[in-house]
């Protein structure tokens, strides 16, 4: 591991070259701004990352120009950028991303940079709070960089790195990213305490992100025997912790929320760490007894197909692994799948139960996997029904406003 200043890791990467950037609240602000001010000197760099939870810098000049920029899961802070048709989405399931991207995969990375903590004792650092893809990512670039940051965390499980896989190394001191859920509103409280009612005890659990995963998640300790095992965890863990009466396992690849999170999850050595092959993995999932998977979705039609990635032909978040964990729930024993969702959307001028998808929208989930849809009117459970009954229970947790217009549509 050699230290350079950020401007020589960025002046080592090769033009025409595939770079990974990190996702999540990994953003290596330090090396971002040094690659904002030497970007003119590439021409056809090619840019991959996941979803980030920032203000994605690295856009802000040379797009179109000196680089392309794709990624695997859209966020509203760049949903401009595909209006306008300057980005590039590539439709990946979770699982996958690192088959597809890797040194033998469909899309070669030369340039992986990522985020670690300070080296420890033993010749290594941490991934820290983003493990999930990057253990496979390093091990197929062909330069490795990384930005040292003394706000990382060391973490437990598998998160440790050793520095001579890293070739360039730079130091920081920024903020680690910061995710906030949304604000919590009385209709999410409703939602959450439907699907409260829903998760058993003993239950294995696997929360998405927003406003009611966190909150079900802190409240999951009204639970007896509850595990957590998900692709990210975010601020509500640590109300999970603080009120549980037994000793949990908590798996996870990612983590989401404030500085608190991050040096909880550092000093709490039952907060594994681990990669994507192991959280997304649906035979490994599958065998864990009721499994149960909470996630959300931006419009649901009444034959029960799911589209949680767009906004009718606007990419505003991706597959992700809602269907990996979809699938993992039907094969446990006792399991089941959660959409959780509001039944308008937020000025309550449409509803998120439509007769058929928006022109455009993306099925995310197939009908014949959606299990039970909660909104704050109820739950309704759709496998085993026909369309006709599927329908009927849809309109019931509907909002009133807008159930006789769903019964129209029949």
């Amino acid at each position: 591991m050699k230290l350079v200043s950020p401007s020589q890791a960025v002046q080592a990467i090769p033009d025409a070259s595939t770079v990974i950037f990190p996702h999540g609240c990994v953003e290596p602000m330090t090396f971002y701004g040094a690659f904002e001010q030497e970007v003119e000197r590439f021409n056809k760099l090619t840019i991959y990352s996941g979803l980030a939870f920032g203000s994605y810098p690295f856009l802000r000049r040379g797009l179109g120009t000196n680089f392309r920029y794709k990624t695997w899961q859209a966020a509203p802070q760049i949903r401009h950028l595909f209006k306008a048709n300057k980005v590039g989405f590539v439709p990946m399931r979770f699982s996958e991303i690192t088959k597809i991207v890797s040194k033998n995969g469909l899309i070669q990375p030369d340039v992986v940079v990522a985020q670690v903590s300070p080296p420890d004792g033993e010749g290594a650092v941490s991934l820290g709070i983003s493990v999930s893809l990057y253990q496979d990512f390093i091990d197929s670039a062909k330069l490795v960089i990384a930005e040292v940051n003394t706000n990382m965390p060391m973490t437990a499980g598998n998160s440790r790195v050793p520095v001579d896989k890293i070739d360039l190394a730079i130091e920081s001191s920024e903020p680690l990213g910061v995710y906030t859920p949304p604000h919590q509103t009385e209709r999410d409280r409703k939602i959450a305490e439907t699907v409260l009612e829903l998760v058993p005890n003993n239950a294995w659990v696997q929360l998405g992100v927003g406003s009611v995963p966190d909150m079900v998640l802190g409240r999951l300790a009204e639970k007896r025997g509850v595990n957590l095992y998900s692709g990210m965890l975010s601020q509500g863990l640590i109300t999970f912790m603080d009120k549980v009466r037994h000793t949990p396992k908590l798996v996870t690849g990612e983590l989401a929320g404030t500085q608190d999170l991050y040096d909880f999850c550092g000093r709490t050595p039952g907060v594994q760490m681990v990669t994507s092959s192991v959280t997304h993995n649906i035979l490994l999932l599958a065998k864990l007894p009721r499994f149960i998977s909470i996630n959300s979705a931006v419009e649901i039609d009444l034959h029960g197909q799911s589209n949680g990635e767009t906004i009718g032909p606007v990419q505003i978040s991706g597959v992700g692994g809602s269907l990996d964990y979809v699938e993992a729930a039907a094969l446990s024993d006792g399991g089941i799948s959660i959409i959780a969702l509001p039944s308008t959307t937020e000025d309550g001028q449409h509803s998120k139960i439509v007769p058929s998808l928006a022109t455009g929208a993306m099925v995310t989930t197939p009908r014949f996997c959606t299990d039970y849809i909660v909104t704050e009117y109820g739950a309704a459970r759709l496998k085993g029904k026909d369309l006709h009954a599927r329908a009927e229970a849809l309109i019931g947790i509907a909002h009133p406003d807008f159930r006789d217009a769903l019964q129209n549509s029949l």
